[in-house]
């Protein structure tokens, strides 16, 4: 049995590639920049150099390898191995990234999968849902994702885009999500989200300390963060309306998945904490209050759980 695996956390801007153990210990891992602008060919041809540095640093072959596992951004064809389309990965059109991958990893097996998929798998197994068998994880970064284990087994759906938390919606009449629908929660609670509403409000002529962090450069989640941080009264008002946002999109989870455990990951996990409060609020000031104190909601424990869970494609069946 072998005990070593590839995985690769594929993003619009940098590229995560690790050697992972059965185990979930990164032995070692290298973050390249995606140069999505190159196209997918000089990515993949520095995704196979990467896998090979790797490999010698730590003395193994490719016969070593269990597998190589990709997380990437959807929507995909995962029985073929191919990224169709995704707004992330502009230029990318269906890419046979599996069959790219296996021109020089000619006899070692490899799984393409969704992003937000693989992290759930990578959470699941070795962070905050382990020895739970009902869970639930969600990053909330530049997008809305997630996925789901219900009663141990993971939920792929008919064609592995089971779970698109970020495109349920909450208001039919709300703001374009980049999907093409209107008032997606990734429209409300994505950093992008945040981001946007900031923006609005401050080219509306609301002074916020917001503008002054963020200088002459595009206003970011944690120009948001730090004037909260300062108690600005507009970043507080985002900061506590990204709460109410999450508060209805788990609230939904919980009505329909009845989780043990709902992991928060992604970048804006790292600010949990200003808007946890609000978030909780709004979820127990609903009803389903029996399933709602079964469920603990806590901030991811691995922050690499992309990574790991790619990885993990190779050994773990669902």
């Amino acid at each position: 049995m072998k005990e070593f695996f590839c995985g690769i956390d594929l993003g619009g801007t940098k590229i995560d590639i690790g050697i992972v153990t059965r185990e979930g210990k990164v032995i070692h891992n290298i973050k390249i920049p995606t140069e999505v602008e190159n196209g997918p060919e000089n990515a993949i041809k520095r995704m196979k150099e990467t896998i090979n540095v790797l490999l010698n640093k730590l003395d193994l072959s490719i016969e070593d390898l269990g597998g190589i596992g990709i997380g990437s951004p959807g929507p995909l064809d995962t029985k073929e191995g191919v990224i169709l389309k995704t707004s992330n990965l502009t230029g990318w059109e269906n890419t046979r990234i599996v069959d790219m991958l296996k021109e020089d990893f000619k006899n070692i097996p490899i799984r393409l999968e969704n992003d937000a998929n693989a992290a759930t798998i990578g959470e699941y197994l070795f962070g905050s849902g382990k020895n739970h068998k009902d869970f639930v994880y969600i990053t909330v970064s530049t997008g809305v994702g997630g996925g789901a284990i219900v009663n141990g087994h993971f939920q792929s759906g008919a064609n592995s885009n089971a779970f698109e938390i970020g495109h349920t919606i909450l208001n039919f009449n709300g703001p374009k999500c980049n999907c093409g629908n209107y008032g997606c929660i990734e429209a409300y609670a994505s950093g992008t989200a945040l981001e946007r509403f900031a923006k609005e409000a401050i080219d509306s002529g609301e002074e916020s300390l917001i503008k002054e962090l963020a200088g002459e450069g595009k206003i970011k989640g944690e120009h948001i963060v730090g004037a909260a941080k300062e108690k600005d009264p507009l970043a507080l008002k985002l900061i506590e309306d990204e709460g109410y946002y999450l508060g209805l999109s788990l609230y939904n989870v919980i009505a329909n998945y009845n989780p043990e455990v709902i992991a928060i990951g992604g970048g804006l996990s790292n600010a949990l904490n200003m808007f946890y409060d609000k978030m909780m609020e709004t979820i127990k000031g609903m009803s389903l209050k029996a399933n709602i104190e079964a469920c603990q909601i806590k901030k991811a424990e691995r922050s690499d759980c992309g990574l790991v869970g790619a990885a993990a494609l190779s050994f773990y069946e669902y």
